[in-house]
Order: C-alpha cells, then structure tokens, then sequence
C-alpha cells in the first residue's frame, strides 16, 4: 500500500526555490569545474582518434563548450515547450563518442554534420509521441540505459586519458589520481553533511597537492595560452552529396540517436525525482521540455559541423546530491560559465591542464553513485521477476558488448561494441515481448463527464466477469475506477461549459491483479497530480473536501498507482489486485 512520501533532507534549495547568488555560484563553479574538462577531453579524444587537424579541434572545443552553455541555460527556463524549467548538467551526447571518430575518420566534418542533421529527424519525431511510447521507455528501462552510461563511459575515458608520458613512472603518473581518489572515497563514507557538499573540489584540491610536487602539472601550458583566443577554423558546411559513406553509417546514426534518445528520457526523469525534497510523479511535460532543448541542441550541433552535445547527463542527481542545491539559478551560471570559457582560452588552459587521473578519480566517484542512482530508478517500487531478468540480461550483455563486436567487421562493429546500443537494445526488445505477449487489453472510448460513470461500472464489471473474479475483488475494481474519474472531475480546471475531453480507458490481465489505465486529452486543463496527493496524504490528515476521500479510497483499494502528465493528455493507471 501507499505510504507518505518521505523527505530527502539534503535537499536545501528545490527548483523554484529562489537560492541566494553566492551559494548559487559556488554549487555551479563545484559542477563547471568537472563538466567542463570532460566536455573538452571527451571532444577531443574523437577529434584525435579520426586523425582531424588541430585546426578543427579548436572550432570543436570552441562550438562544444557554446552550444552546451546555451543548451544548459534553455533547460532552465520554460518557453513554451522549449526547457525542462530544472537544473540540467548537459555534456557530450556519450552513445555518439565511437560513430562520430568514425565518421570524420571517412568524410571529414562535413560527413558527420549532414548525418547528425539528417538522423535528428528520429529525436523530433520520438519526442512528439514520447505519451505513446511510455510502455517502451519504461522506469526499468530508463534505468538500466543510466547505468550501462556509468559503467561504460568511464573505462572509455580512462583507457584513453589516463596514459604516462613515455619512460615515465607509471606510479608516480597515478599517484595524484589515487591521493585524489582515496580523499573522495573517505569523505562520501562519512556521514557529514558540510564535507559531501565539498567533495569534487576536495578531491581535486588534494591531487593537485600531489601532482605539483611530483612536475604533473604543466604550468608552461598555461603561461603561453593567450587569454582570449578564436577558432581558425571555419564552418565546415553540410556534405549534401548523399554519398554511399552517407547512406552506409545512416542506419548506424539512427540506431545510435534512438539509443541516445532513451538515455536522454533516462535522465531527465531521473534527475526530476532527485531535484525535490519529498519523492514525487515525474512531470513529462518537464521531460518532453528538456527532450526538445536536447533535439536542438544536437541539431545545431549537426549544423555548426561540430560534434553533437548539449545532452543531459544523469550525473546531474550526483552533483545535486553533493551541493544540496537544485535552483534553477546554478543553471543558468553554470550555463554562462561555460559559454565564457569557450573564449578565454587561458581559463580553459588552467582546467585542462590538470592532469588525468585527477580528473579520472573525480568521475569514478561520479559515475559509481551514477550507477547507484540508475539502480535506484529501476527497483523502486514492487519489485518481479520481470523487473529482474530484463535489468540483469541487458547489462550482461552491454557489458559484453566488446566480444561480441569480435564477430563482425566494417562498420557493424562501432554498432555492435557499443555498451548503450547492445544493452539499451536488449532491455526495449524483452520490454516490447513482454507487452505483445501480455496484451489481453479491453478498451472503452467515452466523454470524460460524470454521465460516463455507469459505462465505467460495466466495462469494469464485464472484465471482472470474463475473468471470474471475486465478488470482493470486483468490487475493489469497480471503486478504483470510480475514484479515478471523480478525482479526474475534481482536478480539473474552470474550462467552457460545453468543452468535452475524450477518455480511453484500457485494462489488461496480470498474474492475480489486472491494470487499469485511463487516458484523457486534457489540453493542459487537468492541474493536479493524483498520485503526489496520494504520497501527501497522512494517515492522520483530516479530510477536509470529497477529493480527499477519493485519494484515500484509491490508496486503500488500489496496490498502485501513477499518474503522468504529458503536454496535452494525462495518463492515470492502478494496479488493484484480484
């Protein structure tokens, strides 16, 4: 049964709460610091690995840096449907790391814009019917793209940042990143709220400590940067040629963007639950936002003939959870802090020099609370064997991703060894057999009006017939859905007199329960959440009007429940028990 939401106390400043300007900098420049030594390393690891010119890797650090800056500020504000209205740490688009070298390694940049343009297509038109596609991109399956992201991403960077200078000492080239290490792992240990809120610039405070000593730190680098400093480079344009390059890593972007759209829908949701005090619904509408910042962002990625970006990165919950700040306001001057430095090149110089296993020790600690965050998403609530066996074969198989890129050769293997395309394929297609072998559903289309009441009653009375149920449970079935609609009626707004909402509601057959899922076009006008009432709702709160007495009613009758808001229709299913 339902229990009332408990508060997550490391919370201090929630997204619309107004954070004062001095906290509000400091929580971003904690997050600019990181995020922005590995936007640069990961970009120009790509750059490198497809054999560019310097050249071209100073208008992508330049044109990366702006358009995630951008891209992070838009996140923050709400313009029409445009932004998720919440802090959003945005980086590189990670599924695209090995595709991309791949594609500049054939045809230049000008290659890789036209299919980074052209396979976007996919990411509009996911995000438009991001309601229809909530049976796919289920919590499990979110959850488990956010974890294949932290235990892939991370040996990528190490295995190609982390390498000693040629007869040097590899201890002595490792020392500061483990001292840097140990420090972060021994404050996350300690149960001091004032120290976690420190532990990234901790953590390189004390590699550093160690690097200086020991000649790590290239200080020469930063006296001969200039401080302001432009790209040479020019726009590389679109190949429109359509080549059979084009048409033969065509299918690889579209299969990469699908994957890179799931983490993407991954990630917002979970760092919407992790920007509140107290556990609550995932608003979609914020989701959808954030989906269409991210859409342009790696359109005019593809547009400026840069590498695709602005992406939002799950690593945002960690960062949160070290600051205790979720303001919107740290967005916007993480946002600005990162469009600044893609022009003072000195700056940028300083973070870049500091050397990789600093840098490698900080993202372990950020990726291992990552992956604890995606497990997190995947087993709340009831937990089934179905749950179990879809998170566990597609890690297996993510993480077997590089043997089985083995077997195969050309451009197959970039898709093939791909841990986030192997692993996020796997848990779409067990999800996808479970809902076509599963599907049982009855369906009814009415007006969402108290008229319709009595066609619910039979509807539900008739499936709790045909499938012999219980007097008891029948009746259970039958105050769930009444409930729902009343609290449907109570949540909506002062529309016109004679405005009519369609409803569709839908109940399938599980093992010893059914769900019932009822879907409304509500154009916006449905304002409340019935499922946050419900984890608001106290056990020894008075009830003070008729919607509180539903709420209580379905949490009594009703095992589950959740409601989501998408941009135009919500979506309410409860799970009641046979």
């Amino acid at each position: 049964m339902f229990r009332r939401a408990q508060a997550r106390h490391e919370i201090r400043y929630e997204p619309d709460e107004k954070c004062p300007p001095l906290l509000a900098i400091s929580s971003a420049l904690q997050i600019f610091i990181p995020n922005t030594i590995s936007l640069v390393m990961l970009a120009a690891l790509v750059v490198r690995a497809s054999g560019e010119s310097e050249a071209y890797l100073s208008w992508v650090t330049f044109t990366v840096l702006a358009v995630t800056g951008a891209g992070m500020i838009l996140q923050t504000l709400q313009l029409g449907h445009l932004g998720s209205g919440r802090l959003i740490v945005s980086n590189f688009n990670v599924p695209f790391l090995a595709v991309s070298a791949l594609a500049l390694s054939v045809g230049g940049p000008g290659l890789l814009a036209s299919l980074i343009v052209v396979s976007t297509l996919v990411q509009t038109v996911l995000t438009l019917r991001l309601a229809s596609l909530r049976r796919i991109f289920t919590q499990t399956v979110s959850g488990v793209v956010v974890m294949l992201v932290a235990v892939s991403a991370l040996p990528f960077i190490i295995s190609r940042a982390v390498i000693p200078p040629e007869g040097e000492s590899t201890v002595l080239f490792l020392a500061p990143g483990m001292a840097a290490l140990v420090a972060g792992v021994l404050i996350s240990l300690q149960d001091a709220p004032f120290w976690r809120v420190w532990i990234l610039p901790v953590t390189v405070a004390v590699g550093m400590i160690v690097a200086v000593p020991l000649g790590l730190y290239d200080a020469d680098v930063i006296v001969n940067t200039p401080w302001l400093l432009l790209p040479d480079f020019g726009w590389p344009g679109l190949d429109l040629t359509f080549s059979a390059d084009f048409w033969a890593l065509l299918p690889v972007f579209v299969f990469v963007n699908l994957t890179s759209f799931m983490k993407a829908v991954g990630d917002l949701s979970v760092i919407y639950r992790a920007s509140y005090r107290n556990q609550s619904a995932v608003d979609f509408r914020s989701v959808q936002g954030g989906l269409n910042v991210f859409g342009v962002g790696t359109l005019f990625s593809g547009l400026l003939g840069t590498l695709p970006v602005a992406a939002p990165w799950a690593a945002t919950v960690v960062y949160i959870g070290f600051t205790g700040v979720a303001a919107k306001s740290v967005g916007i001057y993480l946002g600005v802090l990162t469009i600044l430095v893609a022009s003072f090149s000195k700056l940028l110089a300083i973070l870049v020099a500091i050397p990789s296993p600093v840098v490698s020790a900080v993202y372990v600690i950020i990726f291992g609370m990552l992956f604890v965050e995606g497990a997190k998403t995947v087993f709340t609530g009831q937990f089934d064997q179905k749950k179990a066996t879809i998170t566990g074969v597609s890690i297996v198989l993510g993480l077997s991703a590089g043997t089985f890129s083995g077997f195969f050769e050309g451009i197959t293997i970039h898709l093939v060894g791909n841990t986030i395309v192997i692993g996020g394929m796997a848990a779409i297609a067990m999800t996808l057999f479970t809902e076509i072998s599963g599907f049982r559903a009855s369906k009814l289309r009415i007006d969402l009006a108290e008229s319709s009441l009595p066609d619910v009653d039979d509807f539900l009375c008739q499936f709790a017939d045909k499938h012999s149920w219980p007097d008891e449970g029948k009746n259970r079935l039958r105050l769930v859905g009444e409930e729902v609609m009343l609290s449907l009626f109570d949540e909506e707004d002062d529309g016109p007199a004679d405005r009519k909402r369609r409803l569709v509601a839908t109940i399938r057959p599980e093992s010893g329960s059914a769900e019932l899922e009822i879907v409304v076009a509500s154009d916006d006008a449905i304002q409340g959440n019935i499922e946050n009432r419900m984890a608001y709702l106290g056990p020894d709160q008075a009830l003070e009007d008729e919607q509180q007495l539903s709420v209580r009613i379905l949490s009594h009758y009703a095992s589950s429940v959740h409601h989501r808001k998408y941009y135009g229709i919500d979506i309410i299913s409860c799970r009641v028990e046979k």
